[in-house]
């Protein structure tokens, strides 16, 4: 059959990303014999008249259309990408061949009955979506009938993304770096979290030898030498990260990546075995730095160590960034000021803050919210709504404000607008490859060291 795989996001903040979800779709696609194209919308000025044309040309007989995100979880203004998916279904429905629509992608398995409302295709797969993909390729082939939501099952992954069907120099002259995933499933248990959801909670890694002979493929189809580990946390289990330095190590792959690393019981010598494997940065997922508030956003780790893993990092020659969440659950300004306090001591390369947890049904978060009498979870939907604390809801904007006038290397996306895109494009412009936020300290004034505002 001819397969055609829609790859919908085209987000550039902070730096356009690879499409790793469809390319694997697309894989497991053509693998089964069946041609297969992949259509990315990150980098089309029209990308509705784009799609028209490739649905012109293809005439494929099944669209795969990947939704990566919702929306941008952006509190206070959150921008929904709904419209935009409706534009595409809408192109993709008045194709002249009337292809079968299928839908995927990490957005539709968190809420894949308001998607079926919303967008009305003929099918849907919720979770991991290359056996089931297939499965229902051979089917359609058939003349078998299907129903109309399907769902994937995690299982061990053995096939490599189609890179070679994404532009990966255009990415990694504007992106900055090539993704590579090792594993998937998360075993930990934070109350907001969607992983365990779209993943699972048992991890279940790549053979290693197989994870750095496609990456080696990327690196050379896109002509770089920078990636991004896109493991939700990289440093767990820690023998399997250990074995993909070591990997990277014997080969002598002359490589610059960074990471998403846990704070909480990090494995003795592991930062500096990922230095050793080319690793220039990590960014830690933090959250918070209070005790009450990691225990509501139920962390595995409490402050001490954050501030022991970042100077682990620091001893190790890494930069780091820390991720937070300001304003979730069981949040004062006392525990504000205490998380401020502990990220100011660890003097961060960068800080990402958002404010307030968007929230997902699935997840304990929702349920307390609806304990609460925020909103009941089944009401939980494509439109955007988020949890803040009602101790701090009426002083959190302009507390962030106060901090980001006097952190400028920390990055609010919910109250930034455009204030470091020019930035960022400049030093892609000059050739600055690999995570701008490690450029971003560099760039601003000498952080002045307090308890918080």
């Amino acid at each position: 059959m001819r397969v055609l795989i829609v790859a919908a996001n085209n987000e550039h903040k902070p730096d356009p990303v690879v499409p790793l979800g469809a390319a694997f779709i697309a894989a497991a696609a053509r693998d089964a014999g069946h041609d297969v194209r992949l259509f990315d919308a990150c980098f089309q000025n029209d990308p509705i008249t784009a799609l028209r044309d490739e649905l012109r040309s293809f005439r494929p007989q099944v669209v795969g259309l990947s939704i990566r995100n919702i929306d941008d979880v952006c509190w206070p203004q959150a921008h929904s990408y709904l419209s935009y998916y409706r534009d595409l279904v809408r192109t993709i429905r008045e194709a002249d061949q009337r292809p079968v629509l299928v839908l995927g992608g990490s957005a539709f398995t968190l809420m894949p009955d308001q998607f079926l409302r919303e967008l009305q295709p003929d099918h849907g797969i919720a979770g991991e979506g290359e056996l089931a993909f297939t499965q229902l390729l051979h089917g359609l082939s058939q003349g078998e009938s299907a129903p109309r939501l399907l769902r994937g099952r995690g299982e061990n992954f053995t096939t490599q993304p189609a890179l070679d069907l994404v532009d990966l120099p255009e990415y990694y002259q504007r992106g900055g770096a090539l993704n590579v995933q090792t594993r998937r499933g998360c075993g930990f248990s934070c109350s907001y979290c969607s992983y365990p959801l779209l993943e699972g909670r048992q991890s279940r890694v790549m053979a290693v030898k197989d994870i750095v002979d496609g990456l080696e493929a990327g690196l050379r189809l896109g002509g770089a030498r920078h990636f991004f580990v896109v493991d939700n946390t990289f440093n767990h289990p820690p023998a399997h990260a250990f074995s993909f330095c070591d990997e990277l190590i014997a080969r002598r792959i002359d490589v610059s990546w960074t990471a998403y690393v846990s704070p909480g019981a990090l494995a003795p010598g592991l930062l500096e075995r990922m230095a050793e494997a080319g690793c220039s940065s990590v960014e830690f997922g933090t959250d918070a730095a209070a005790n009450p508030t990691l225990r509501a956003l139920g962390k595995s780790f409490q402050a001490h160590a954050i501030i022991d893993a970042s100077s682990q990092a620091r001893a190790a020659g890494l930069k780091f960034a820390h991720s937070l969440i300001l304003g979730g659950p069981d949040e004062t300004l006392y525990t504000l000021r205490q998380t401020v306090e502990v990220i100011e001591q660890t003097n961060p390369d960068a800080v990402f803050a958002m404010l307030g947890v968007r929230l997902y049904p699935g997840t304990p978060l929702a349920q307390r919210a609806e304990r609460e009498g925020l909103i009941a979870e089944r009401e939980i939907g494509i439109d955007p709504v988020f949890y803040v604390s009602e101790a701090v809801e009426q002083d959190l904007e302009n507390y962030a404000e106060a901090l980001r006038e006097r952190h400028p290397n920390w990055y609010f996306p919910g109250l930034e607008g455009d204030r470091w895109v020019r930035f960022w494009r400049r030093r892609r412009s000059h050739g600055v490859r690999g995570p701008l936020w490690e450029w971003m300290s560099d760039q601003t004034p000498t952080q002045r060291q307090g308890a918080g505002p």
